[in-house]
């Protein structure tokens, strides 16, 4: 069975959870370190932060789910507030399934979403030392614009931005 795109929903809840806990141990931990990761993702990847962005209407989340296997991946992003920008703060796939198009997938209809709310441009962090996610991020047409510090993970990053 293929891959199938859609809104989140209160029930996915947990598979979501599972899905940014693997890939945020996969991606980011050798960067920031374990506890580090654990920390994060207790702070700000808990149920009830997704069941509000669920709920939230202004909020995009939706999942990747492949039908023999549940939720593979997910994508979030919300409107920054007095402008036409989205900020693009989630995008993760099971570390099983990288490399099969899923997350690309989500890239483009989080991009469509964004643009037929009337947004116009999308702004996402990535961390300095993520240099897959720099690749994917540039390769899917996403420009370097500054470089930041993000306290909450003690790391250095950069902001990457694309008009839709």
């Amino acid at each position: 069975m293929g891959i199938e795109i859609r809104s989140a929903e209160p029930r996915d809840t947990e598979e979501i959870r599972h899905v940014a806990e693997r890939a945020w141990h996969s991606a980011h931990a050798p960067i920031i370190g374990t506890e580090a990761t654990d920390d994060f993702l207790e702070r700000y990847y808990d149920a009830e932060t997704f069941r509000s962005l669920i709920e939230t209407e202004a909020s995009i989340l939706d999942v990747a789910v492949d039908g023999d296997t549940g939720v593979v991946g997910f994508v979030g992003a919300n409107p920054v507030e007095g402008s036409t920008t989205f900020d693009l703060g989630r995008i993760y796939v099971l570390p099983g399934r990288w490399r099969e198009g899923i997350g690309g997938r989500l890239l483009a209809h989080v991009e469509r979403t964004v643009e037929r709310r009337g947004g116009e441009r999308i702004q996402l962090g990535v961390m300095a030392e993520n240099e897959r996610a720099i690749a994917f991020y540039e390769s899917a047409g996403y420009r370097r614009d500054e470089k930041f510090y993000d306290e909450r993970v003690d790391t250095a990053g950069y902001m990457y931005v694309k008009e839709v």
